[in-house]
Formats: structure tokens, C-alpha cells, sequence
């Protein structure tokens, strides 16, 4: 949601700092996606 609302901002204002902060949460998402997957694999491991 709030993805797709800076996408919109930048691209009906041309904002730079619209297509930064957009960029930051896709990182913070990756990051986060990455973080339960690891944990996922973790605790897969553990039980066998």
C-alpha cells in the first residue's frame, strides 16, 4: 500500500526523493522477506 503510493506520487510529481523512499521500502521488504525465509529454513532444520 504504501508502495504503491509513492510510486503514484513519483510518478505524477517527478519527486526524486518519492522514488527513494520507494526504493527504501522495497529494501526494507527484501530484507524482511529474506529474514523469515532464513528463519523458515532454521527451524525446518531443527526438527529433523
Amino acid at each position: 500500500m504504501l508502495k504503491e503510493f509513492a510510486w503514484k506520487m513519483f510518478t505524477k510529481t517527478g519527486d526524486i526523493s518519492m522514488y527513494m523512499f520507494l526504493k527504501e521500502i522495497e529494501e526494507k521488504t527484501r530484507t524482511v522477506d529474506e529474514t523469515e525465509i532464513a528463519k523458515d529454513e532454521v527451524a525446518i532444520s531443527t526438527h529433523h
